[in-house]
């Protein structure tokens, strides 16, 4: 289940024209190598950002000693910035206003003058105008940004073919959660799978932000079944209750689990220490799994994910309830 980012070109070396018409200054590269800005999240113009989000500037080579700065409403916002590899990051200290403008700026390549890419914040933080209780989301992880396992993410969101739907049964410094998997392909509740009636509180206490701490999920991947251990997920509803944004998800995939699937993609996967040796040959290594400390696990993580209002609410389904219904038997 579970970005092409597109921004704009700059040139180092030798007097180039942004996209606004105005010139970018000449700047000397270290090793006199001629770094380009490749891509930047936000883009330009951009105005759904969401408030606890980092910026990203990607460069075309490395430069250690670039840096961003953010400014916003009430002048230079507080944080930290990080180069790692072509990726200059600025992390705030804390949330962003919703519904206000920014400007990133980056400076690199010994530049005088930075370069600078404004955007506005969405709406996601404003106060709640609705009641939750009764409605459901449906979190596709292929629709979120893959951060963990990196170059693979994808293609693993890819197999999941349920939404994990979260179904609010109560509402105050806590969210009570329903949880249930969809039919394969929707947002329709699967009847003939159990509901997870014990699924973990989510802390509802910096309202509309919510956090639902670790647990475990069981989903549908290829037509296999395969468990998200150590499950957490945390998101911003909008004030509306139509859909919950700025989403991360976190937990891990034991490659037991993930045999059969992967080996019915490719040849040669008939273990889980091939699949572990796969995911090895794109930098990442099995480590010990939460559930049995045998190095089988990778971790994932997934941001970005926008999880919409399915506009039905959940029923609790148990294992008699599945057992006494003909159509699952089919």
């Amino acid at each position: 289940m579970i970005l092409g980012l597109i921004g704009m070109m700059f040139a180092c070396n030798g007097d180039k024209t942004g996209e606004t018409g105005e010139e970018v200054a000449t700047n000397t590269c270290p090793d006199g190598a001629e770094i380009t800005i490749s891509n930047t999240y936000p883009t330009a113009d951009a105005s759904n950002f969401y408030i606890l989000d980092s910026v990203e500037f990607t460069l075309s080579a490395e430069d250690p000693n670039a840096s961003l700065t953010l400014t916003g409403p009430d002048g230079e916002v507080a944080g930290s910035s990080a180069v790692n590899g072509t990726k200059v990051t600025f992390t705030p200290d804390a949330a962003l206003a919703p519904s206000s403008s920014y400007t990133a700026s980056l400076s690199y390549c010994n530049s005088e003058d930075p370069v600078d890419v404004g955007f506005m914040t969405s709406a996601l933080g404003e106060a709640l105008t609705v009641d939750l209780v009764g409605k459901t989301y449906a979190v596709d992880l292929a629709s979120g940004n893959f951060v963990q396992p990196p170059g693979i993410g994808s293609l693993l969101g890819g197999l999941f073919t349920n939404n994990i739907l979260l179904g609010i049964t109560a509402a105050d410094a806590n969210l009570e959660i329903l949880g249930a998997i969809s039919v394969e392909g929707s947002t329709d509740q699967d009847t003939c799978t159990e509901t997870f009636s014990d699924f973990p509180a989510a802390d509802f206490s910096n309202s509309p932000m919510f956090e639902i701490p670790e647990g475990d999920v069981t989903l549908s991947v290829a037509g296999y079944t395969a468990t998200i251990y150590s499950l957490a997920v945390s998101g911003t509803f909008a004030a509306d209750g139509s859909y919950f944004g700025g989403g991360e998800l976190s937990g891990e995939l034991d490659a037991r689990q993930l045999v059969d699937i992967v080996g019915g993609l490719m040849d040669g996967v008939e273990s889980a220490d091939d699949v572990c040796g796969l995911v090895a040959g794109f930098g990442v290594s099995c480590s010990e799994c939460s559930s049995d400390g045998e190095a089988y696990c990778v971790s994932l993580e997934v941001n970005r994910l926008v999880a919409n209002e399915t506009g039905t609410s959940l029923m609790a389904v148990s294992a008699d309830d599945i057992a006494a219904n003909a159509e699952c038997a089919e």
